[in-house]
């Protein structure tokens, strides 16, 4: 993959979307880092990319649980949309949970490549960019 992807970081956790910035950072790659504190923010901007005003995401780190709409909410209004996008982005479940309930309920969602537990590592944050489509 080049050194250029667009991804979205959904969570409304201030602290992890720093630390993920500063991943990234330390990668020195050129991605477009796109942020959103919550699930309805980020479904407006995919809705946005799908009506070619902005770039689709290649990569989204969803959080669980975010006020207005949480991860699972969100993956619901994705999937949706997946016939109206041009590709379907690769997602990751992040969350602080490690209740066996999120992790299960994960793994019966197609888009979930994997469910983190936080903190994402520098190195897991490149093995994924390595394995993007």
């Amino acid at each position: 993959m080049a050194d250029k992807a667009t991804i979205y970081i959904i969570d409304d956790d201030e602290i992890f979307q720093f630390i993920t910035r500063k991943s990234f950072e330390r990668l020195e790659r050129n991605d477009n880092l796109f942020f959103f504190l919550n699930g309805e923010d980020a479904l407006s901007s995919i809705k946005e990319a799908i009506s070619g005003n902005k770039p689709s995401p290649d990569l989204i780190f969803l959080d669980i649980n975010m006020p207005i709409m949480d991860g699972w909410d969100f993956l619901a209004e994705l999937i949706k949309l997946e016939g109206e996008m041009k590709k379907t982005p690769q997602i990751y479940m992040v969350s602080s949970s490690i209740d066996d309930k999120d992790l299960i309920k994960s793994k019966t969602y197609n888009m979930i490549k994997d469910y983190i537990v936080k903190p994402i590592k520098d190195t897991h944050i490149k093995e994924l960019l390595n394995n993007l489509n």
